[in-house]
């Protein structure tokens, strides 16, 4: 059980990494080419660079002043780090900055902090510029190489010569100088060393050095610790060389330490694949869905002893908290969705297959694919829920819900459709009608999705029309409650119709609808709204598992399961996720959102584990709440956590880390990081297509 923690948490950061890895390259590469170009034109000015670090100080004694081979090799490394910058060439452009470097550090003339340089351009050169860099760009159109046996032996030689090299640089921190006779000279002569020897750094660093980082045992987080650490005493000293420092034990946390480790050894740095012969008989877990539940239980399974069928009726796995920014046109549906194969091609004992389920055979313990049939020993439904119309089939025509892909690319087409047919308007009535949206629900669907819409009208279109102004489009949000976000606090939903209210979005509360047609919404007062665009947002509905399974279906169409989410007469069958009808200690239905979908997948995984194994099965679920979150338009978001509730700025960048965060992909990761930081300097959307024209049967 300690080496499944141990290698639990070394996951943890590993994943942690494939975030954190990318932006460190590039913040390094920048920092580096800015080094390299601000030294090269000090040199060719003939300015004054003796209180500033100089790799060309050691050239002084053979290349005279304003010398064709003077500008020939500044010029050359200039362009270099101008490759480095750009992550052109990458690898060839820091060997090179990195030789200057290392012939500075070997001058009397050169610094010290040469060194640090060489070794932060040579990991660059050893492992490439990452994913933010043109080098990735143009690998996407090369078939990709694996690295040669050489290269890997460089990788991990340098990394182990690296984890050794900063064991001794950061020990020399903590001891005394009348003990600092027992390491080489050529250390002491220089100012990082004497510079740590001067400020006596913390004694659990010299722990954290010898007992982990030399040995190479749980490297990664260690080394994800220690770099802050020594980030906050770069800040606090004004030492640049303790900077130098963190951003190696960074690319060490991101890369990892190599193979020459301990982790590696006891196979802590990756969980161990489970090989299972043809004919071997172990449990066949069956898991229906491949969403945030789905998922999370397949992934705790996938290290056990036993065989995994996950089928889902898409092949990818979709990230349904940002499907408004796809409807709005700020995201691509890849950014928000990865194919279910990648996330488990090296899990021998998991099959994916796409497929729909028709039924479930309880008697002969049987999924049923139509004429196919898949037995299953556990059976784990996670299909999440569909758009719900209490009763209203009839309003789907008109009022499309948002829950998959489909949705999300369908109601952007009718949303950019509305305002292109608003351009052709014959009269003021039909222009209006197009240029007015209504969306039915003020939870956090609703508030979310007209947060976007009113920054696409007022920013995205803007100047793209000629006979009316996007900006001036009326968008009204009908809640049936007293206020918006009844999930959250009052006065989170005070914050959040405020900001509403000043995007230009009309709010209205306590609204009972009388019905939706094409040309608008006719509410209970007898009051209506012309408007070509409606857009449902008022609940969801279960999944047809209920019926699937022969029971009764409860709360929105919910399956009631036990306390260890399993059906009550019948064991081995568990549905989680918004499919099931899960109650907290207090009796309130679980909500259906993602970290509450994760745990009980979790959970399910857990008892799974326990009964394959013959352990005592775990104590009852628990859902424990983690807080809500509303993106409600630029820079203004409402999180609240109960004991503690934020708006406007900062929940607006909480909210981007975590569903950067909860993102499947370090591509997706990135991408959609990337799209949110251009849309945020620029107001664009770059994904303004209209597709499907032949089924928006939007008739002028």
């Amino acid at each position: 059980m300690a080496g499944s923690s141990f290698r639990s948490l070394n996951m943890t950061s590993k994943n942690m990494s494939l975030v954190l890895g990318p932006v460190l390259n590039l913040v390094v590469r920048l920092w580096m080419a800015q080094m390299f170009l601000f030294s090269a034109a000090m040199q060719l000015s003939g300015a004054d660079h003796s209180n500033t670090p100089n790799i060309y100080a050691c050239f002084e004694d053979w290349l005279t002043a304003q010398s064709l081979a003077q500008i020939v090799l500044l010029s050359a490394s200039m362009v270099f780090a101008a490759l480095l910058a750009a992550g052109l060439a990458s690898r060839l452009a820091a060997l090179v900055l990195a030789v200057f470097s290392l012939a500075a550090y070997g001058f009397d003339a050169g610094q010290a902090q040469n060194l640090l340089w060489a070794l932060l351009l040579l990991y660059v050169a050893l492992f490439g510029a990452g994913p933010l860099s043109v080098d990735a760009l143009l690998a996407r159109e090369r078939p990709q190489k694996p690295e040669s046996k050489f290269s890997n032996l460089l990788q991990n030689g340098f990394l182990f010569a690296l984890r050794q090299w900063l064991v001794l640089v950061i020990l020399l921190g903590v001891l005394e100088p009348s003990a600092a006779k027992m390491v080489p000279d050529f250390l002491l002569q220089h100012s990082f060393v004497s510079g740590f020897l001067e400020q006596k750094a913390h004694f659990v660093m010299a722990v954290l050095a010898i007992g982990f980082l030399l040995p190479g045992f749980l490297a990664r987080p260690v080394a994800g610790l220690m770099a802050p650490i020594l980030l906050v005493m770069a800040i606090t000293t004004s030492q640049a060389e303790n900077m130098y420092l963190a951003a190696l034990l960074g690319f060490i946390a991101s890369s990892g330490p190599g193979l020459l480790t301990f982790d590696h050894w006891w196979k802590l740095d990756r969980w161990p694949s489970v090989d299972l012969g043809p004919d071997e008989d172990v449990p066949h877990i069956v898991v229906v869905g491949a969403g945030f539940a789905g998922l999370t239980a397949v992934s705790r399974l996938a290290r056990e002893k036993c065989r995994i069928t996950l089928i889902d009726r898409h092949n990818y796995h979709l990230f349904q908290p940002l499907l408004y920014q796809v409807a709005t046109a700020a995201l691509s549906p890849a950014d928000i969705s990865l194919p279910i194969r990648t996330l488990f091609k090296g899990r021998s004992n998991v099959q994916v297959l796409l497929a729909e389920v028709t039924g479930i055979d309880r008697e002969n313990c049987q999924v049923l694919l139509g004429h196919r049939r898949v037995k299953y020993d556990r059976l784990i439904i996670a299909t999440g829920s569909n758009p719900g119309y209490h009763g209203k089939d009839l309003w789907e025509q008109q009022a499309p819900g948002l829950k998959h892909i489909e949705d999300a690319t369908y109601i952007r087409s009718r949303l950019l459709a509305a305002f292109e047919h608003a351009e052709d308007a014959v009269d003021e009535a039909s222009k209006l009608a197009w240029t007015t949206f209504v969306i039915v629900g003020g939870g956090a669907t609703g508030v979310e999705m007209a947060g976007a819409l009113a920054e696409l009208a007022s920013h995205g279109l803007r100047g793209e029309f000629r006979n009316f102004d996007p900006a001036k489009a009326k968008i009204i949000l009908l809640n049936r409650g007293p206020r918006c976000l009844s999930a959250f606090s009052k006065a989170s939903s005070k914050a959040c119709e405020k900001t509403l209210n000043a995007l230009g979005v009309e709010v209205r509360n306590e609204v009972e609808l009388e019905s939706i047609d094409v040309n608008g919404v006719s509410l209970a007062d007898g009051s209506k709204i012309a408007a070509r665009t409606v857009l449902w947002a008022a609940g969801v509905t279960a999944s047809p598992a209920a019926k699937w399974l022969g029971v009764e279906a409860k709360h929105g169409g919910r399956v009631p399961v036990t306390s260890r989410l399993s059906l009550e007469d019948d064991d081995r069958i568990f549905v989680i996720g918004d499919t099931a009808a899960i109650f907290t200690r207090k009796g309130k239905l679980v909500p259906g959102l993602a970290p509450a979908a994760k745990q009980a997948g979790q959970y399910v995984a857990k008892v799974l584990v326990a009964q394959m194994a013959g352990w005592p099965p775990p104590k009852p679920f628990s859902y424990s709440h983690q807080g809500s979150l509303a993106t409600i338009g630029r820079s203004s978001a409402v999180a609240d956590f109960g004991w503690i509730k934020i708006s406007g700025s900062p929940a607006w960048w909480l909210c981007g880390l975590i569903h950067v965060g909860f993102l499947t992909g370090v591509r997706n990761r990135i991408a959609v990081a990337l799209q949110w930081f251009w849309a945020y300097l620029t107001y664009h959307r770059s994904t303004r297509l209209i597709t499907g024209l032949d089924k928006l049967n939007l008739e002028q």
